[in-house]
């Protein structure tokens, strides 16, 4: 925790007065009073990162949500991860290869322990994967590893994973959804309970979980990557930007995200703080939900909507600029993309199209779903597509939902019209379109069986010429169906102590090990 120059003095004063300290002024995760308090330290040891909102669950391949995602990262490693700029990078594997088109051989790291003693092995690689693939698990990732036939043990270090299909980017789905849980702890205590007291070989080990407080985490001092600098981590939940800004000015908390484009000046004033930012794969939408029994299942009314949306005065006036405008369902950084034909603000088009589907502006009250604690400028976007579409007669009306009766009202298929919503780390064509377009998918809004089967005959196909090509139709293709509102993708913004080493990724992915004082 930041010390600024009132504690300081105190702490002055209190070696002659002998106080305590408060919980406003320990150098500790303490300070927000959501544990026990502690001694202050000449020397800083703790990291505070005010986070938008408490994760699902503390179980690995369980639940994705990039809340839930950004927290266990610290206590669970995958078997290929990622650097810093997305390219992918030996983890607990040290390498993998593809023999043969239905079959990839991974070689295991031989000097790992789990956090309760127990040894890395292949073993616990398979149990995991067998863990997605086990439809009593309700595995949300499941929808992805439809394509996974099994994983075969060869010896305790390693393992062969058979594919239904050629699965050439088998790397990069490792790399994005699998962490390694350790097995006995779960076969002993069960899921229930270590949903709630995680075992990895990460970092960081579990320590406490107040739900909707606080997670702590703890040094690994065994980490085979070396000891953790920061010895230990809380994530406090702050749901509402203002709670966590006035939080980082106060010193409550040293790291920030999402940071709007109002506030950056007031950090920058800030003599205990700075700014860091990254262009970031991620990307902003409003889906058009065509699994819901109204107008949007109409093409015309979709590509109208289209038409009537002024993303560049959204991405100007609202976000001021920071990201970069998307045509399609690809961002630019995304390794397959193509660029696709942009729609333009026409609305006398919009009006013109809604005319050949039957219906006049007025005819349209559509709901708008939002999520304000994950995005702290979605709530102000929505209302301003809002009132882009009052000006040709559609009405729409704001539901601003809590984060996770948001995710569930997607997943659970209960949006009425349209929300909107930023999805994380998508480096490919297949963990995009597989993960949005695909009816079976929890975070998919738009079905078109043929799309789908387009979707399925690219991702197994191995030529790589004939696989660029492929995704390239599919993204024409879907913005000709008018699949979505592509907005914008994200340039992640952080407000951060001075003194904090760290350096912001374009998967936004939060690593505690890899920042120091």
């Amino acid at each position: 925790m930041r010390k600024n120059t009132l504690f300081s003095v105190m702490l002055v004063v209190a070696t002659f007065l002998t106080a305590a300290c408060t919980p406003g002024t320990a150098g500790t995760a303490e300070k927000s009073g959501t544990a026990a308090n502690q001694p202050a330290q000449e020397t800083q040891n703790d990291l505070v990162i005010g986070f938008n909102g408490d994760a699902v669950t503390m179980l690995a391949n369980t639940d994705v949500n990039s809340f839930t995602d950004y927290q266990i990262r610290n206590i669970y490693d995958p078997l290929i991860d990622r650097d810093e700029q997305g390219k992918l990078i030996p983890a607990l594997a040290t390498e993998w290869k593809q023999t043969n088109d239905l079959t990839w051989e991974i070689a295991l790291r031989d000097d790992v322990t789990f956090h309760n003693g127990e040894p890395f092995n292949a073993e616990a690689v398979k149990f995991n994967i067998d863990y997605i693939l086990d439809e009593k698990n309700n595995s949300f990732y499941r929808s992805r590893w439809t394509n996974i036939q099994e994983a075969k043990v060869i010896d305790k270090n390693k393992i062969q994973i058979i594919t239904k299909k050629p699965f050439p980017d088998l790397g990069w789905r490792l790399s994005e959804d699998l962490l390694i849980m350790e097995p006995s702890h779960i076969k002993k205590v069960g899921l229930q309970t270590a949903a709630e007291n995680p075992v990895g070989t990460g970092a960081y080990k579990f320590d406490k979980w107040e739900r909707h407080q606080y997670l702590r985490l703890v040094g690994n001092e065994n980490y085979w990557k070396g000891k953790p600098s920061i010895k230990q981590v809380t994530f406090k939940y702050i749901p509402e930007f203002s709670g966590r800004l006035a939080a980082f000015l106060s010193g409550e908390v040293d790291l920030i995200g999402n940071v709007p484009v109002e506030s950056i000046d007031t950090i920058k004033k800030d003599a205990k703080s700075r700014i860091e930012s990254v262009s970031t794969v991620n990307i902003v939408y409003v889906a058009l939900n065509t699994f819901y029994d109204g107008p949007l299942k109409d093409k015309k009314v979709r590509q109208a909507i289209n038409y009537a949306v002024d993303v560049d005065e959204l991405l100007n006036s609202i976000n001021g600029g920071y990201g970069t405008k998307m045509t399609g369902p690809l961002s630019n950084g995304n390794q397959d993309y193509t660029e696709t034909t942009d729609y333009g603000y026409q609305p006398d088009k919009a009006i013109a199209l809604l005319a050949e589907a039957g219906y006049k502006p007025s005819d349209l009250n559509l709901q708008l779903d939002v999520s304000e604690t994950s995005d702290p400028i979605g709530l102000s976007i929505t209302q301003a597509i809002a009132s882009q579409l009052d000006r040709i007669g559609v009405k729409v009306t704001i539901q601003n939902n809590e984060w996770g009766n948001h995710l569930a009202k997607i997943r659970q298929r209960e949006m009425k019209d349209m929300y909107y919503l930023g999805y994380t780390n998508l480096f490919t064509a297949q963990n995009t379109l597989e993960s949005l377009f695909v009816k079976d998918a929890p975070y998919s809004s738009y079905y078109d069986p043929e799309v789908e089967e387009m979707i399925n005959k690219a991702i197994s196909t191995s030529d790589q010429a004939a696989r660029k090509k492929a995704f390239d139709e599919i993204q024409h293709r879907l913005v000709e169906e008018a699949a979505w509102i592509p907005l914008w993708q994200r340039e992640a913004t952080y407000a951060l102590a001075k003194e904090l080493k760290f350096k912001p990724r374009v998967d936004t992915r939060l690593y505690a090990f890899d920042m120091s004082w």
